[in-house]
């Protein structure tokens, strides 16, 4: 009987260590689930590989089981059956996959770096035009001022001219005098013509080079609209592209 009980308070004194320890590691797990955890932004990722079956159907064999996003393919027969379109890769690979991942235009995560490329570009051909267009006003001041000076002096000799007509009364001598003004008259029409030319030919420089600046403009203000909020990826029916 004493063997017995004996035996029993030996099977009693683990249970109770496994019970204590049982105890201890829940308590452990209560504490460090009541403890704050960080909260961490997450993105999924909109690169998608496509596997390339055999047949219109899940149950075809694997024929490749990475088609990426963005590769470019030939569509053979679309919607063949059970939702898959038959397609053609640019290495003469052809399968099925499923129509839902074919999209009419390139996605936008494959275009984006290419329009970037071209934004930057074309703020750079702007900023080139912005300073050859400083240039050129800075030209057409000084040709303004040009063109202004020799007004005013053929301003100043036609008085002379008229002054002298009334002035003088000797018919020769006017006539010399007036001969000689024509002459200068002359020779100043033929200055402004010039200046007026060259005028011309900066104001229409000008314009163009300020069309050409406010056009860039407007090509980087609408390549950013339309191809940064396409960053994700969107899906269409039927098209060229994954």
């Amino acid at each position: 009987m004493q063997g017995s009980l004996v035996k029993r308070e030996n099977v009693k004194l683990p249970l109770r260590k496994l019970f204590l320890s049982l105890s201890g590691i829940v308590l452990l797990g209560s504490m460090v689930q009541a403890e704050p955890v960080q909260a961490e932004t997450r993105y999924v990722t909109d690169v998608v590989y496509v596997p390339l079956r055999a047949g219109p159907g899940n149950q075809y064999r694997i024929l490749h089981r990475g088609l990426k996003t963005g590769l470019r393919m030939t569509v053979l027969e679309a919607d063949a059956g059970e939702g898959f379109s038959k397609i053609k890769t640019a290495d003469g690979l052809e399968g099925f996959i499923p129509s839902q991942y074919l999209v009419a235009e390139q996605p936008a995560r494959e275009r984006l770096p290419i329009e970037l490329k071209r934004v930057t570009q074309l703020t750079s051909e702007n900023t080139a035009l912005k300073v050859e267009l400083s240039s050129t006003e800075g030209e057409l001041n000084s040709v303004k001022g040009s063109l202004e000076e020799a007004t005013g002096l053929l301003d100043e000799k036609t008085s002379e001219f008229i002054s002298l007509r009334e002035a003088t009364a000797d018919p020769q001598a006017l006539d010399r005098r007036n001969k000689q003004l024509m002459e200068e008259n002359l020779q100043l029409k033929s200055r402004i013509e010039v200046v007026e030319a060259e005028n011309n030919q900066l104001v229409r420089s000008a314009s163009m080079r300020w069309y050409l600046y406010g056009g860039g403009t407007i090509i980087i203000g609408i390549l950013l609209g339309l191809f940064l909020p396409m960053v994700r990826f969107r899906k269409k029916p039927s098209s060229d592209w994954i």
